[in-house]
């Protein structure tokens, strides 16, 4: 495990407590039920948790980037779904607001995220060729369109959406040309007029989570509601998704990290012929194998948070870390689901089956593997 200091090892200690005793308890049933426990939601809000990235001024704990992700990846060493939940709160709406509103949004919203208000990032279109937008009518915006896939969107009370605002002209190879202005909207009230939320059942992995569909038809939203810059969506977005994907990275090693410890609790304790499994050679091969890959992308993921921390440039490592750590993650659970053999693919018989679903997911959310080579291999070939 990476070494971490005194502080870091107690907000471990502190995460894992908490993980353990009020997370882990529930995160079986909440997986078969596919709904989630709204109580865990409260009490990670009394933990503090739900305000890790708030800052200490507006009543939230105001951490770094490394004691963040080390509380993300306790969760998810119980729950990925509980994680989840954590981190778009934290990750993307949070730290959008932090950054990029004013002052008195700040000051009027982000306590409320750090108290008891759950916030969603409404970016993924249904259909992107028919993208949500926003006409400006009387000193009000009303939107309509359709997002999907929204992490808490079926319970947000605070909504981050993107939307086209109108058209603005650039200049393109000497001409004059008309582009969709893209900007970000604060909604406030969650159950405003004119919003429809729905829930995504039947998926394959972090089925407690709740992800969903949110359609607008006429919402009404006022236009000093605009987050930063009129028409600078896309590039906050962008900024906060970087950060996003060390938080989505830190999930993924939470999931293997209880992928190996599952696959080493079986091996020890199942015996064959006499003996454990364990002292077979082609399960210490297999324990071998995703334990070092485990320690690599905990090692990327860190060193990412670091990064993020000095304020340096963290596009290239974020997605390097979300590439890598995801694909191990999918990789451990199913090596720690081979060392189970037949009892390991009987839902609800051992952890490893959800880790299973839930570390194959993790290649897809917060941009998908082949996103992250994209923008490794733009960096790579820029410099």
């Amino acid at each position: 495990m990476t070494d971490l200091n005194g502080h870091l090892t107690d907000i471990r200690n502190w995460a894992r407590d908490f993980a353990e005793n009020e997370v882990a308890p529930r995160a079986a049933e909440m997986d078969r039920a596919g709904r989630y426990d709204a109580s865990v939601i409260d009490e990670m809000f009394a933990a503090g948790m739900m305000g890790m990235l708030v800052p200490s001024e507006y009543g939230g704990r105001g951490s770094s980037a490394l004691e963040y992700i080390t509380v993300v990846e306790e969760l998810a060493r119980a729950d990925a779904s509980t994680a989840l939940v954590m981190s778009i709160h934290n990750s993307l709406v949070v730290a959008l607001l932090d950054e990029f509103a004013s002052d008195e949004v700040r000051a009027r919203v982000l306590p409320s995220l750090a108290r008891d208000r759950v916030g969603a990032f409404a970016l993924t279109e249904l259909d992107p060729a028919a993208p949500t937008r926003a006409t400006e009518r009387d000193g009000n915006f009303s939107v309509d369109g359709t997002k999907m896939y929204i992490t808490n969107g079926p319970v947000a009370d605070v909504i981050v959406l993107f939307a086209i605002t109108g058209e603005v002209e650039i200049e393109r190879h000497g001409k004059l040309v008309k582009k969709n202005e893209f900007s970000a909207l604060l909604i406030e009230n969650g159950e405003a007029k004119g919003l429809r939320r729905e829930n995504i059942g039947g998926r394959l992995g972090l089925t407690a989570a709740p992800v969903g569909k949110l359609d607008f038809e006429g919402l009404e939203v006022p236009v000093g509601n605009v987050i930063g810059k009129r028409g600078g969506g896309y590039r906050m977005a962008m900024k906060v998704l970087d950060g996003g994907r060390i938080g989505a990275a830190a999930m993924a090693v939470g999931v293997a990290q209880a992928s190996v410890e599952a696959a080493r609790s079986y091996a020890t304790s199942r015996v064959l012929q006499g003996k454990a499994i364990s002292s077979f050679q082609g399960v210490q091969f297999m324990i071998a194998e995703i334990a070092t890959k485990l320690s690599a992308a905990r090692a990327l993921t860190y060193e990412a948070a670091r990064e993020m921390e000095r304020g340096a440039p963290i596009t290239k490592i974020a997605a390097q870390a979300k590439l890598f750590a995801s694909e191990t993650a999918s990789f451990v659970a199913s090596k720690a689901l081979q060392v189970h053999g037949g009892s390991g693919v009987v839902r609800g018989l051992h952890p490893v089956e959800r880790l299973f679903r839930d570390a194959r997911v993790m290649e897809i959310i917060e941009g998908t593997s082949e996103i992250q080579k994209l923008i490794v291999a733009g960096c790579e070939l820029k410099s």
